[in-house]
């Protein structure tokens, strides 16, 4: 049977770097088969790649978020650059627009900016790109319309049924979290969870931010998981085995083994 695919989890960020070991076996012995580790700067990056090439559960990707744009200059270009050429890399994100009323702003032009220059540098490496999309979701169709070449996937998607359909035309992924357990009476989400064509669909823990916490650290990623993988099973009337599935399949198309 297919193991289950983890499209997005920050496994190196401070709060698992050190536990990543214990992550990996509890995963492992709740049938995942893939995590795919989401890096935001390049020393999370090095380590995800050690990581990947000690483990071969986990994949690794870069990208700068739309939050860290003003963190980023030429030294921090030349590491994404250079960290991409990686083939243990797959993938460039999570990158994209995000307008939510942070204590920090960062203006929406510098977000554009960013997010248009990695999907191009997504374009001329030919790896996918995962999207960050908060309260953005006019803008951040339009930009991925108008400049990405390459498929992609949409993280922890939160546009419901209005949008998805653009974003499908466009080629890409939806990839859902437990933000829907949150979203349970919004009929939009349910709507896009049960209609998003299968081919088309991922599930991801987003470890540790929208997974269970204990004293700063994320100890139940694969639990988390599998509440989603049951809750759009449900909304879908579909048995855990053939979603499984798949997840699987679309995970082995989109970063496949010689990428």
């Amino acid at each position: 049977m297919a193991g289950m695919m983890d499209s997005h989890a920050h496994i190196c960020g401070k709060d698992l770097s050190s536990r990543w070991r214990e992550t990996a076996a509890g995963a492992k012995n709740a049938g995942i088969e893939k995590i795919m580790i989401v890096c935001r700067d390049a020393r999370e990056a090095r380590r995800a790649i050690d990581i990947a090439g000690e483990d071969s559960m986990f994949d690794v990707a870069f990208g700068y978020s739309p939050n860290d744009t003003l963190k980023v200059g030429r030294t921090e270009w030349e590491q994404l650059e250079q960290l991409l050429a990686n083939p243990l890399v797959k993938a460039i994100g999570d990158i994209g627009m995000d307008y939510f009323y942070y204590e920090t702003v960062v203006p929406q032009v510098l977000q554009k900016e960013l997010f248009v220059r990695q999907m191009e540098l997504a374009n001329r490496v030919g790896k996918p790109a995962l999207i960050h999309m908060r309260m953005a979701g006019e803008d951040t169709r339009r930009y991925i319309k108008g400049h990405l070449k390459v498929p992609g996937i949409m993280h922890n998607y939160s546009g419901g049924w209005e949008l998805m359909k653009d974003f499908l035309d466009i080629g890409m992924y939806l990839s859902f979290s437990g933000r829907i357990l949150l979203e349970a009476s919004d009929e939009s989400t349910r709507k896009a969870v049960r209609e998003v064509p299968l081919d088309r669909l991922f599930l991801e823990s987003d470890a540790p931010l929208t997974t269970p916490v204990e004293g700063g650290q994320s100890l139940r990623l694969y639990e988390h998981l599998d509440q989603v993988l049951d809750y759009v099973c449900g909304l879908r009337g579909m048995e855990r085995e053939a979603l499984v599935r798949a997840i699987h399949d679309n995970y082995m198309r989109l970063f496949p083994r010689n990428l």
